[in-house]
């Protein structure tokens, strides 16, 4: 470190520890942290605090009750931790599904990115200070939470899927409530855009800040909305289609370094609110040509064992690729049941994101990361 004279200031490293629980962390969990001055220069994360034991419960019950669990994988956007269960077994069991259930999870999955989006952008808010749009966020975010409710009977934690389906078929004024919500966070978008994205302290907060390149995102594996801000362009919707997407016309945003480097906060936070956009327009695509027909598969009996093998499916979350790997025995409970959660892979990057940047800014990159530390402990 020089004076302001040009000499060389000998400074020694100080070790900092933050966490498990700590205002500026997403969630439980600890950071080792070595500083020069207020410089980041090494990092080790640490989790395991919210560990449920969750993919042992399920080799534990019943085939049914397995989709509760997996409803809590990530209980933030519950219905992908149903969704990617519910493809395996269906693909182990070769049950087909009705194209009216069909629509209905993808209505479901979309409203969950939505809504997950929204939560991510208020953690933004509150990492860089932005007090109101927190509160304009939160406001819209209870629109897609109702909308849970009109149809599932439940909030947050759903429980709505099943094997071969879904539990109950559309409320009556369900398609239009969509409608209407949609349209009315497309207006909001300009509210989101002049209270948040162009807002100049924001900016600075967020451009040429822990940029990932493309190399990073290889080598860690990571995917989903942080690999696309990075110019990485792969979406398990298009790459791997599942329950209609490949019939349905949508965009995948990527990161352009418009904040000043391809891949940094900046970008992350685009491509979020990007794909928000995205979403609406899946959700318009699908309501307009709902198809008639049962939403549960005629062939499926939920006491039914499934037959012996294994298989495994993946699908896109809101954090990225979820993968679910099913083994069967043949009897009235999964042999083995494992998770590939998008955040883990974003948490071995963290060490090399953070590495070089101002501790001040250490919150706004772990938010810009999007962590659901509770699908990565299980």
């Amino acid at each position: 470190m020089n004076d302001s004279n040009g000499e060389v200031l000998r400074t020694d490293l100080t070790s900092w520890t933050i966490g498990p629980y700590h205002g500026s962390l997403p969630a439980p969990m600890k950071l080792c942290l070595s500083l020069d001055g207020e410089i980041i220069t090494d990092c080790e994360v640490e989790t395991g605090f919210l560990h449920r034991g969750l993919e042992k419960a399920c080799e534990l019950h019943s085939w049914k009750a397995t989709v509760a669990y997996a409803d809590h994988l990530d209980p933030e956007c519950a219905v992908f931790g149903e969704l990617v269960l519910c493809l395996a077994v269906e693909q182990l069991a070769e049950i087909e599904v009705p194209l009216r259930a069909q629509c209905i999870r993808v209505v479901l999955a979309e409203l969950a990115r939505i809504s997950g989006h929204l939560s991510f952008m208020v953690r933004m808010a509150k990492a860089v200070g932005s007090e109101t749009i927190i509160h304009y966020l939160l406001r819209d975010r209870e629109k897609i939470l109702d909308l849970f409710e009109l149809l599932t009977g439940a909030r947050f934690s759903l429980n709505f899927l099943r094997y071969g389906g879904v539990s109950a078929d559309v409320t009556d004024g369900f398609i239009e409530r969509v409608l209407e919500v949609c349209e009315l966070i497309r207006i909001r978008m300009k509210e989101y855009n002049d209270l948040f994205t162009f807002n100049f302290g924001f900016l600075k907060r967020t451009s040429e800040v822990a940029a990932i390149s493309k190399n990073l995102v290889s080598h860690c594996g990571m995917t989903g909305p942080n690999a696309r801000a990075s110019g990485v362009s792969i979406d398990v919707r298009k790459v791997f289609p599942y329950s209609g997407y490949d019939r349905i016309d949508f965009e995948i945003p990527l990161g352009h370094g418009e904040g000043g480097v391809v891949g940094d906060v900046h970008d992350r936070f685009l491509i979020r609110l990007r794909e928000i956009t995205q979403s609406m327009e899946i959700l318009k695509q699908l309501l307009d040509v709902v198809p008639a027909g049962d939403y549960m598969s005629t062939k499926c009996d939920q006491t039914s064992v499934i037959p012996p093998g294994e298989s495994y499916v993946r699908i896109e979350s809101s954090r990225g690729l979820l993968g679910c790997h099913v083994v069967s025995d043949g009897r009235n409970s999964p042999s083995r049941v494992q998770f590939r959660t998008p955040t883990v892979a974003n948490l071995l990057a963290i060490p090399q994101i953070v590495r070089g940047i101002r501790i001040e800014d250490l919150p706004v990159v772990l938010a810009s990361l999007d962590l659901g530390i509770a699908e990565a402990d299980r």
